[in-house]
Order: structure tokens, then sequence, then C-alpha cells
């Protein structure tokens, strides 16, 4: 977002050098002030009594003023027009991007890489079949480790979403970076605890996180249950996100290719983050490449084909930033990358558990 400092550019009169474009004085006419004529002085030093003939106001220097008005003016039409090309209005500049998460059980802003790394989470969740509670303490043990955000430093030697030591066999630096492996490592460990789906929340992620502040991973339940739900698809049409105005090159499906390499991107990452077992077929190719449709797998019926479907449309929802994704639709609502906090809009019924259409930017 661009967000402009009144005082970064604002300059005294005395920031201008002496021996510049302008000077001190030639800065005073451009306002419309000439100097005052100094009195003359004896050649003994004393002032005389009478003073220079004052130079007519402005001392022609009024072209001086009208420069500096056009290239202001010329200035911000600029920026005005790159920030319509960027934003696709100005009000944009002034709007903040981030998403909101919403379920029965409340809702919970976040920023855009939180709601992306988020997503994640769940996905990774599903991928090793672990129970929505487990998610729920991944979820929160993220928020309290690094706010949701992928850190590469923390409190000795820990890194990443949820803050893994190097040191302590949790993977190489580089390994834990990565929000996936993270995410699966957590979950390797949780569920290797003895009993901890009888445990309450904050003991589950202490149990695994042996943290000096064990009671602190309970302030976070409640947003770890509403991002769960809208992750693992219980909560419809979960995720609003006003994106940042993300700008992608322009891309052509290659010969012999079904999906564009950002179509095929997007198709790649969600098997890799879900499990390419936990994702159905595709089908409904466009003939440009940009766009696709995915299901659930067959072996999910009745509300849990359903759930799947949302669990894939508010993940396309949250990773469309850094995707490139532009519209998603899904049973009877579909999403806009332009759409921002109000998040998706109603429209004719595809039907329960159908397919997830996914459309992704051809760049500019």
């Amino acid at each position: 977002m661009l967000r402009v400092a009144p005082s970064r550019y604002a300059l005294a009169v005395s920031d201008w050098p002496g021996s510049g474009w302008l000077g001190s004085r030639g800065l005073m006419a451009a306002v419309g002030r000439a100097p005052e004529s100094r009195r003359r002085t004896t050649d003994t030093g004393r002032f005389a009594t009478g003073s220079a003939p004052r130079a007519p106001r402005g001392n022609g220097r009024w072209w001086i003023a009208l420069v500096v008005v056009l290239i202001v003016a010329g200035t911000l039409t600029g920026v005005g027009i790159w920030a319509v090309n960027k934003f696709g209005s100005l009000s944009n500049i002034f709007t903040a991007s981030g998403c909101t998460a919403s379920s029965t059980a409340g809702s919970v802003s976040l920023d855009l890489e939180q709601a992306q790394n988020a997503s994640t989470i769940a996905a990774v969740g599903i991928q090793q079949g672990v129970p929505v509670f487990g998610i729920e303490v991944a979820e929160a043990t993220a928020m309290q480790e690094s706010k949701l955000h992928n850190l590469g430093y923390g409190d000795r030697d820990s890194v990443g979403l949820f803050q893994q030591r190097p040191s302590q066999g949790w993977g190489t630096t580089t390994q834990i970076m990565d929000p996936v492996y993270s995410s699966t490592r957590f979950y390797q460990a949780l569920v290797n605890v003895s009993g901890w789906q009888s445990m309450t929340l904050t003991q589950a992620a202490q149990a695994v996180q042996k943290s000096g502040a064990p009671d602190a991973y309970a302030a976070h339940q409640a947003d770890a249950t509403v991002v769960a739900a809208v992750f693992t698809g219980t909560a419809a049409a979960g995720l609003g996100c006003t994106l940042d105005s993300p700008t992608f090159a322009a891309q052509s499906k290659s010969s012999g290719a079904l999906l564009n390499a950002r179509a095929q991107s997007v198709l790649n990452t969600l098997r890799n983050q879900f499990g390419a077992a936990n994702v159905g077929p595709v089908s409904s190719i466009s003939s440009d490449g940009l766009s696709f449709d995915v299901s659930a797998p067959s072996s999910l019926s009745g509300a849990d084909a359903t759930d799947r479907g949302w669990a894939y449309a508010n993940w396309l929802a949250a990773q469309a930033e850094i995707t490139g994704i532009t519209h998603v639709q899904y049973a009877d609502r579909s999403w806009s990358s332009t759409a921002g906090a109000t998040g998706w809009a109603t429209i004719s019924p595809t039907g329960a558990g159908a397919t997830v259409h996914v459309t992704v930017t051809a760049g500019t």
C-alpha cells in the first residue's frame, strides 16, 4: 500500500542551498516576496540616510513560481496515474489490505500473510489426518509463537511459524522456514503425545512446545477455533480479503500443456499442502489454461465432501495474493479478488459437493 508521511518531503526555506537553482532569496521570490533592499553604507561603515530603490514586487521572477507549480502538478498527475494503474482507483490507496475469517463462533482479523499461513497450517493438518481439535492446537500455537508470521529469527536459534529450533532436532533452518514442513513436524510431534486429544488446548500445545509460558496458548483458543473452522471448510464462505493489488507477469500456455504455468502452480500447491490423495480429480480446463475445476476425493460424500470443497475454496481465497487467483466459485457462492471485505457473493447454486472452479490472472 502507498503510505504518505506528510512531513517527509516538506522543506523549510533554510533547507535550500543558497547557491542552488532557487536559493533562499529565489524561493522567497517564487512565493511573491522580494527580499528588502538593505540600506547603503558610507565608506566609514555608517548607514546612509537614504534607502536603495525598491525593486518591483516579484523582481520579474514570477516565472519561477509558475515552474514550481507546473513541476508539482506534473508530479502529482504522474503519481495519480501510477496509483490508478496499480490499485484500480485512488480510493484503494487508503484501503487497508487484510482478511476477516468468520464462523458461527465469531470473527478474526488477519493480515494477508497470516491468512496464507493459517490456511497452510489447516491444509497440512488435513493432509496428516489430524482431527479439527489438532488443527486448532496448531493454529493457536502459531498465533502465540509467531503471530502467524514465518519469522526468520527468534529466541536463540528458533525460527518459523512454530519457532522450532534446529539445535533441538526440528530440522535445518531452511526446512523449518518452509511452512508445510514446519506444520508437518508440529503435527507429527503432537500425535505422538500420549492422550493429547483429552488435554486442553494449551496443555496439548505445551506438550509439544515445552515453552517457558505454558499457559499462554489458551489466550488464542477462541481465534484458533474460528480460523480452523474456516480452513477446514465447516465455515462456508468464511473468508473475506482485501488484497494488496498484486501484479503478475503475462503468461501463456506452453505447447502441449493443459494449464498455463500459473494455474498449474496453484494446482500443484493445493496438492502439496492438502496431500495429493486428499484432492480429487481436475476437470473443465479452459482452452486458455487459466481456469479449472477441482473436486473433493471420491472417498468423501455428503457433508464431508461439501466441507472439503469449502476448505479448498477458502484456502484459494487466502492464497490469492501470492498466486494470482482472481475468481473462485463453489456451490452457490462466488469470490473475486476485487470484491474486498465483502467476500463471497451469492449466485445460482451449482449443487452442494460440486466442483470448485478456479481462475487465475493472465498477467499484464
